[in-house]
């Protein structure tokens, strides 16, 4: 990972500013939510991409308080409430996000599953990276306080 306006440091393609991380390509996100998340320990990390034309570039809907959050492809217009959101949509208030930076509003999304000893979900972080500047993030991250997960974690 490199400092914005300094040079690489040898771990990757990431540049790292005083407050924002950077990063080149979507695959970027997986680093990013290691390195942010280190109590997850060992991640299982996935990639979100629209189900109907395989694009990787999304608008995000997030609700901060109802921990929700919506995928919404740019190209052909599906929509995806994501994992167990689904549970609590009716009653989201979400807002389309945009890059702080840039003000982009498509994103690369990746979702980091930390695991049980018996490999269900204990949590569950978004990573995103902004299509546009390249900024790496976190909208939310929750806890999953139920079993079994494998549903949950199909739906993507």
């Amino acid at each position: 990972m490199t400092r914005a306006g300094s040079a690489r440091n040898g771990r990757g393609n990431n540049r790292i500013s005083q407050k924002h991380w950077y990063g080149d390509a979507a695959e970027d996100i997986n680093e990013y939510l290691i390195c942010e998340f280190p109590e997850a320990g060992a991640m299982d990390i996935k990639p979100v991409i629209c189900r109907s034309c395989g694009s990787d570039r999304l608008e995000l809907k997030v609700d901060f308080d109802e921990d929700a959050i919506q995928v919404i492809c740019p190209v052909c217009g599906q929509k995806k409430i994501l994992l167990d959101c689904e549970e609590v949509w009716e009653d989201a208030e979400p807002h389309t996000r945009k890059c702080p930076k840039c003000k982009c509003k498509t994103y690369n999304v990746r979702v980091g599953f930390a695991r049980r000893e018996n490999g269900s979900v204990r949590w569950v972080y978004i990573g995103n990276r902004c299509t546009d500047c390249g900024l790496l993030g976190s909208y939310l991250n929750w806890k999953i306080n139920y079993e079994p997960t494998d549903e949950m974690e199909q739906n993507l």
